[in-house]
């Protein structure tokens, strides 16, 4: 890495710390998470530079591979800095997960959003699938058959929507809800039978860690699929994060991120197994691990 390329990285990796603390604040961390669910499969770090950048990016690439969609940056736009690692040259008798190619260090890419080329009209990306408020019973089913425990429909306690009982191991969801409640609700108690099976919750700042994760999973994989999250408050937040360590914050922010991406992975499977395992645009959303 030439001396050029140090000093960006190492300016982008200041602006990433920075923007870690400055993101735990309830309007800003919703514009996060919706960034989130535009690119499930980028890591935290890269999601929160590129909604620094631009908030309202859709699809993302670099120079070369938007000419290879028969699309062009315009002029004058200036491209999404975001990290991509570096590898060392992997050996023909290197193991998968050998050392040798784990990243030694990461390199500042550019990548323009959709909105900063023109030319050719790009395929219809598989995640453009009917809203949610069209095949709400559909997306439910998806729900049931994906979750980790058994999923039972009946009272719950006054004012509790859901409930996930780690001893028993099952998720309840109150009866009657409207399909986009229970929707709402389920991916939430999902997230707390994934996450929190072994979490005993015992401190208020631990349970209120544990909340904050289940509940940023459920937006995130409801803004995915178009699901209305305008009821979606974060106000608690920024209480909780003041305190933390930089560390703990950003572990919280890589468990929401690896977590939404693998339901979301689930999802499109069960709804359209051809389209997700054969006819995915993976040019356009590569993944960087950092």
């Amino acid at each position: 890495m030439n001396q050029n390329h140090k000093i960006k990285t190492e300016e982008i990796l200041n602006d990433l710390e920075k923007g870690v603390r400055e993101v735990f604040h309830s309007a800003r961390w919703k514009e996060y998470l919706s960034c989130m669910a535009r690119f499930p499969s980028y890591s935290f770090s890269n999601i929160l530079l590129i909604c620094r950048q631009k908030p309202n990016a859709a699809f993302v690439a670099g120079y070369r591979v938007w000419q290879e969609f028969d699309r062009y940056v315009r002029k004058g736009e200036k491209g999404i800095r975001i990290l991509a690692p570096l590898k060392r040259k992997r050996t023909e008798d290197a193991e998968e997960n050998d050392e040798e190619n784990m990243p030694y260090g990461y390199r500042t890419v550019s990548v323009f959003d959709i909105s900063q080329t023109e030319g050719k009209p790009l395929p219809m990306p598989v995640r453009s699938l009917p809203s949610l408020t069209e095949e709400d019973p559909m997306f439910l089913q998806a729900l049931l058959l994906i979750a980790p425990c058994p999923v039972y429909f009946d009272e719950t306690p006054e004012g509790v929507n859901g409930m996930y009982r780690p001893l028993e191991n099952t998720i309840i969801i109150q009866k009657n809800l409207s399909s986009a409640q229970s929707i709402k609700t389920l991916l939430h108690e999902i997230a707390h039978a994934i996450l929190h099976a072994d979490s005993d919750g015992s401190t208020h700042e631990e349970r209120m860690k544990r909340e904050i994760e289940a509940e940023s999973i459920a937006y995130t994989v409801c803004a995915r699929y178009g699901l209305d999250t305008s009821a979606y408050s974060f106000g608690y937040i920024a209480s909780w994060s003041k305190d933390q360590e930089l560390s703990a914050l950003k572990e919280s922010m890589r468990t929401i991120q690896k977590t939404a991406e693998h339901l979301i992975e689930m999802i499109d499977l069960v709804r359209n197994p051809v389209s997700s395992s054969e006819n995915r645009m993976p040019c356009l959303q590569p993944e960087y691990a950092v």
